[in-house]
């Protein structure tokens, strides 16, 4: 080796030895500058605290009837939450999966699924795209730029990209996962808004969550409020609660709701929220670097809401919903039916059944089957589907007639059986129709009882379609009648007012003259809801006040103790008519429920004198007719108003059975209740003289009669 070589390899040597005292003395310095110079500051940081707020959710209000009778109440229970903090960015779907199992395990545990895709022969289908849950994965297919028709495995294809599931997973683990990342989407799950995956958990379930918390990060078990529904009846009017969905959150963000309150979604529960929702309060957690929990404290209390009092009973809200349940299912042809009960004096409902209905302590567990079903019960029927009434609108028009003058108690009509005025339109009346028959000459309280077409033709026809609309708008026909509940249609006014609003939206064609004829019988644009009916029958009994209809009855402190409010009766409209008109009105209703009134057969010898109307109402071609039967009772001094419609029912006297098992238990308290038989004088045979089964003469005693029997007095 030259000298040369020697010197370059030496001065590397040199160069690679003063690097490695530099390096060591670097390090050196690091060292110092770690333990010394900032050991007290990395100290601190390695055990640094993070704190964060949790909401302390509220009870809401409990929900009781008329009769402090529970309807929904809470219990405590326990919940799988996750945590966004402490949940990890990397894992997260083996998370899901792994808790699904343990959850699938316990048969009590509910999962919330909005998602309306499932497994059918191993391929993706959705569950219905009639449903509420389609159209909100509709509008969460939109906000993300995704095309809104896509069948349910292209949705899915999409799901699993947008939530990183591998594509090598199963379409069982694919589905399982994207229904909880789905349901976190919907519910915000955020560092503001812990998640709660499951509810009604068991504690077997509890104690596997907890051996494996290693596993399961920002997995935790806690406590909450349930909200348990206490009745098996009024599902259509109790609803049901659920979390804020991201497409509503802006409105309850602007009333302090915090991400993760539970809300009402429809009925009560909706209707009287902001009595129920109570005010949310709020703890501090601090925990070391390592997401161990050092300390809570509550920092605000939670303040419960509301308790709210109904006017429901529910006792005979149970006997309302097995009676017309029973009735649409022994006629022959019937598919649903409605029934209300009304205090005719407050506007406060009583009872307010469907058919068919559901139970609303099952109503998770069976709504995809009640979703499917084609006679719809979930839609309430008493204030979202109308009816045409049929000749309960009769009495409208022989108010309206008698106010205005057209006719009075002693005119008379003669009924030809073809109402031949118009060339063009010569509708018959019924009886006509079905025996070839007429009813003669009739009076008003005649027509009413006999339901006579004919005196009602000619009556409205003189009357005219604008002061006839007008009648039926102040007995709130075709206007809302002010039940807390969402979801109350209308209905429509056979008129030339609304008609022409039909004409201009495209919907109708102009009105004739002949069709005030088909209006004054209740046929024509008519139709209403059962409440509808059922206050204009309370407006009848009273004397024309029309009261709001309504739900709640008062609002009571969380413990019953103070009571925060009391709701008045309200009149929202008034028909001004004569006592006489009245008169003849409840004269003639009280006549169809007599000796040789059309509900003669239902209320023959009925202890309490009723007053009723029976309807008819054509549906169209092919379908059979709906029955209406409106009623008050007592007749002499009312108390309470029925409105019973069955859908296919095809005669108001097939419906009025169920007035009659109403009346029996409101007055008697038995729904099977039967009038005792009484027997008279019979000259075949003396000793059977005024005999009743329940009967007994106090006054057997000869000295009775001796006493007080004064021969000169006769």
């Amino acid at each position: 080796m030259n000298k040369t070589n020697k010197r370059t390899q030496f001065r590397r040597l040199l160069v690679l030895g003063l690097l490695a005292v530099c390096g060591c003395l670097f390090s050196a310095a690091n060292l110092v500058s770690l333990q010394m110079i900032h050991g007290e500051e990395y100290a601190e940081r390695a055990d640094q605290q993070y704190s964060y707020t949790r909401t302390v959710s509220a009870s809401r209000g409990e929900i009781l009837d008329r009769n402090g009778v529970k309807l929904v109440s809470n219990s405590t229970m326990y919940a799988i939450v996750i945590d966004y903090a402490m949940w990890p960015s990397e894992g997260r779907n083996e998370i899901i999966l792994q808790l699904v199992d343990l959850i699938g395990s316990d048969s009590t545990a509910q999962m919330a699924d909005s998602l309306p895709i499932h497994l059918r022969n191993k391929e993706f289908v959705y569950t219905s795209k009639k449903s509420e849950k389609y159209q909100k994965l509709q509008s969460f297919c939109q906000e993300r730029g995704w095309d809104t028709d896509l069948e349910a495995a292209e949705v899915m294809e999409k799901l699993c990209d947008y939530y990183d599931i591998p594509d090598t997973y199963s379409n069982l683990k694919k589905i399982r996962i994207a229904r909880v990342r789905y349901q976190m989407t919907r519910e915000q799950f955020s560092i503001y808004n812990p998640f709660t995956l499951a509810t009604n958990v068991g504690k077997d379930l509890v104690v596997k969550i907890m051996e494996q918390h290693d596993t399961l990060p920002g997995v935790e078990v806690e406590t909450q409020s349930e909200r348990r529904i206490d009745t098996n009846t009024a599902g259509n009017i109790i609803g049901y609660t659920g979390p804020i969905y991201e497409e509503d959150w802006d409105k309850y963000a602007e009333l302090g709701y915090s991400m993760d309150s539970i809300v009402g979604k429809v009925g009560v529960e909706q209707a009287l929220e902001d009595y129920l929702h109570g005010k949310d309060g709020e703890r501090t957690i601090q925990t070391d670097s390592k997401g161990n929990v050092i300390s809570e404290e509550t920092t605000s209390e939670a303040e419960s809401g509301y308790s709210t009092v109904l006017t429901i009973d529910t006792e005979l809200q149970q006997i309302v919903e097995d009676s017309l349940a029973e009735r649409c299912q022994a006629i022959d042809g019937a598919e649903g039916g409605a029934a209300v009960v009304l205090d005719v004096n407050t506007g406060e409902i009583l009872a307010m059944a469907n058919y068919p209905t559901y139970n609303p302590q099952t109503f998770q567990a069976d709504f995809e089957t009640l979703n499917a079903n084609p006679l719809s019960p979930l839609v309430n029927r008493s204030i979202a589907t109308v009816y045409a009434p049929g000749s309960t609108y009769k009495l409208c028009t022989a108010v309206a007639g008698l106010e205005e003058g057209i006719i009075d108690r002693y005119t008379q009509i003669y009924d030809y059986g073809i109402y031949t005025y118009y060339d063009d339109y010569q509708p018959k009346c019924w009886v006509y129709n079905a025996y070839g028959s007429t009813h003669g000459s009739e009076d008003v309280i005649d027509a009413i009882k006999d339901s006579c077409n004919y005196f009602f033709f000619e009556t409205g026809r003189l009357l005219g379609g604008k002061k006839l609309e007008k009648y039926a708008k102040k007995f709130g026909l075709g206007e809302y009648t002010g039940i807390e509940l969402s979801g109350e249609k209308t209905g429509t006014v056979s008129g030339p007012t609304e008609r022409a609003e039909a004409v201009e939206n495209g919907t109708a064609v102009e009105w004739a003259p002949g069709d005030v004829l088909q209006s004054a019988i209740g046929q024509g644009d008519n139709a209403f809801t059962p409440l509808q009916l059922a206050n204009y029958c309370a407006a009848l009994a009273n004397g024309g006040k029309v009261y709001s209809a309504h739900l709640l009855k008062e609002v009571k402190s969380f413990d019953g103790k103070k009571t925060i409010e009391e709701m008045e009766p309200e009149v929202i409209s008034e028909v001004n008519a004569s006592d006489e008109t009245w008169s003849i009105i409840h004269e003639g209703m009280s006549e169809v429920t007599g000796e040789d009134g059309t509900a003669a057969t239902v209320f023959e010898s009925y202890p309490i004198a009723i007053a009723g109307k029976s309807g008819t109402a054509q549906r169209g071609e092919g379908k059979q007719d709906n029955g209406l039967f409106i009623s008050y009772a007592p007749y002499e001094a009312p108390e309470i108003a029925v409105c019973v419609v069955i859908e296919g029912g095809d005669s108001g006297n097939n419906v009025a059975p169920v007035v009659r098992d109403i009346y029996n238990y409101y007055f008697y308290g038995d729904v099977n209740y039967e009038p005792p038989v009484y027997h008279y004088y019979d000259e075949e045979d003396e000793e059977e003289y005024y005999e009743d089964d329940d009967y007994e003469d106090d006054y057997e005693d000869d000295e009775y009669y001796e006493e007080d029997y004064d021969e000169e007095s006769w």
